[in-house]
């Protein structure tokens, strides 16, 4: 028996041997947040993601690398395409991820890859050839009138195990080759779902008339204060059932054919993550086409994604993924990305329209462990993306040491609306100026009367909360963070501030540019 044990305990050292578990990224719960940890220090991924196709050669990758550089990232995303990783079955091709990783580290870059598996946007465009042709082994879905769309079903078996072979192979390299830990997160499939009501394949509708899965029914009752409103509206309607098909436990109306099409979609992508984290398990994420306007039924967006209404179902059945993100193009920034703050979901965005100010917002006010802009490559000679992004990085250790204890807050402003922000018996009104151009900000309390301000674009009259108190600013000091240490500029008084009485934060002009600023101020309260 001993002599069992021990080679047991001989076979785990081997296969443990690839990496170590206490050194590759991970994500932690610090001080009331989440954080991401890499070489075991929390780390905001200041970040962009590269055009879908941009991965596809290492030549015309070769000068997209220093623009990262000049952008002030410190993350690149990055698609990983199953269609070039796996040409032929069983046979891997790892020379797109290696060139990848090697130019990262030589730019100290960190890198997330995109796996472009079974679905993209819905779609399975990035799935092998030989996957593609295959139509029998590898179905698709079907349509209401019984035909084939392009799109693999998440009902196929077949597609299932071979995409988790071909991610699990690839995680299984990264734990044996990037030593430096160079990728820190992986995304398994990308914006999955599909462009209608449900899947109308023989195992899709065999499916849905048969009992909704038991793990998904304990979650819902022992969930039920915190659930998505149309999940527990639904449920509650069908009279709270413990068993049963789809319809009998939700209705029949259209959100019950999503619920369906999410749990097979979240067990599909949690198994494809589940193979990866058996050989290298690296925090996972999966990303949402969310949906558009409030009136816009299931399959006018795909059907089935992480979206707000069906987060409750990914948390119950894909216990493999650690976050799940919205990808945010609609104006409203601030209303979307509280959709998908949870007590269980920190704040993640993969993929955001070009708009810097927005990155301020999500680390600042919502502990967001990455803010990324699509198309990055795009954007790199802009010179508000790159001071954005440089102010972030240099606030990179305090923003994240100030994460979660509420002495720290983002605005943005969206409608041109005003915003009051409280601490402690300080009153900052934040005033948005001229309306046609982008206005944000951070504020951080360092002390009691002491704060770091950065953004542009804004005025802030201070007021106080104690009886018979005026709050005024006493120092008003422009600069810049170096590596941590603060570099004074210059302090401002009279016209700039009005004696004083009000903080304007225009920003530094530069090359005909309106630029964010950092600033140092103290104020006080007099009778």
């Amino acid at each position: 028996m001993k002599s069992k044990q021990l080679l047991i305990l001989l076979l785990f050292f081997c296969s443990s041997k690839a990496f170590s578990v206490e050194n590759i990224p991970y994500l932690k719960n610090n001080g009331g947040t989440v954080q991401l940890m890499v070489d075991n220090k929390p780390y905001m991924m200041i970040a962009g993601e590269l055009h879908n196709s941009s991965t596809s050669t290492i030549d015309y990758m070769k000068p997209i690398w220093d623009k990262m550089v000049k952008g002030n990232l410190n993350t690149v995303l990055a698609v990983v395409s199953w269609q070039q990783f796996e040409p032929v079955e069983g046979t891997f091709d790892y020379s797109l991820v290696d060139a990848m990783i090697k130019e990262a580290e030589q730019r100290n870059l960190k890198l997330v890859l995109l796996w472009f598996g079974t679905w993209k946007n819905g779609e399975s465009s990035y799935a092998p050839d030989w996957v593609k042709k295959n139509t029998k082994r590898f179905f698709r879905v079907k349509n209401k009138e019984g035909k084939d769309i392009e799109t693999i079903s998440p009902f196929c078996e077949e597609a299932r195990k071979a995409d988790c072979k071909a991610f699990k192979n690839l995680m299984s390299y990264l734990a044996k080759n990037d030593t430096n830990h160079t990728v820190i997160m992986i995304q398994p499939e990308n914006e999955m779902g599909i462009f209608q009501d449900i899947d109308y394949s023989k195992a899709a509708l065999k499916a849905f008339n048969e009992e909704v899965p038991s793990k998904l029914i304990e979650y819902i009752r022992n969930n039920e204060r915190k659930l998505e409103k149309q999940l527990l509206t639904s449920w509650i309607d069908n009279g709270r059932k413990n068993e049963g098909n789809w319809v009998e436990v939700f209705g029949d109306n259209p959100y019950t054919k999503e619920f369906f099409m999410a749990s097979q979609y979240a067990s599909y992508v949690n198994d494809v993550a589940g193979s990866g984290k058996e050989v290298y398990p690296l925090p996972m994420f999966v990303n949402a086409w969310i949906i558009q306007t409030s009136n816009q039924l299931p399959g006018q967006y795909p059907n089935g994604g992480p979206v707000s209404r069906v987060l409750d179902i990914y948390k119950a059945l894909a216990n493999n993924i650690d976050v799940l993100c919205p990808d945010i193009y609609l104006p409203d920034f601030k209303n979307e990305v509280a959709k998908y703050i949870r007590y269980d979901n920190p704040l993640l965005i993969p993929e955001s329209k070009y708009e810097p100010g927005r990155a301020f917002y999500a680390f600042a006010e919502c502990d967001a462990l990455c803010f990324a802009i699509f198309g990055i490559e795009d954007y790199t000679d802009n010179m508000l993306l790159q001071e954005t992004y440089k102010i972030l990085g240099d606030l990179h250790d305090i923003i994240l040491k100030n994460q979660g204890n509420g002495k720290m807050k983002g605005f943005l402003k969206y409608n041109n609306k005003s915003e009051k922000i409280v601490f402690g018996d300080y009153v900052f009104s934040v005033e948005y100026k001229n309306n046609d151009e982008p206005a944000f900000g951070m504020i951080i309390q360092t002390e009691n009367d002491k704060f770091i301000i950065s953004g542009m674009n804004f005025d802030i009259k201070l007021s106080s909360l104690k009886e018979n108190k005026t709050a005024y600013f006493l120092q008003i000091w422009e600069g810049d963070y170096n590596k941590g240490e603060w570099e004074p500029l210059r302090l401002l008084n009279g016209d700039e501030t009005l004696h004083n009485s009000r903080f304007m934060a225009p920003g530094r002009w530069r090359d005909g540019n309106r630029l964010p600023q950092t600033y140092n101020i103290s104020v006080y309260t007099r009778n």
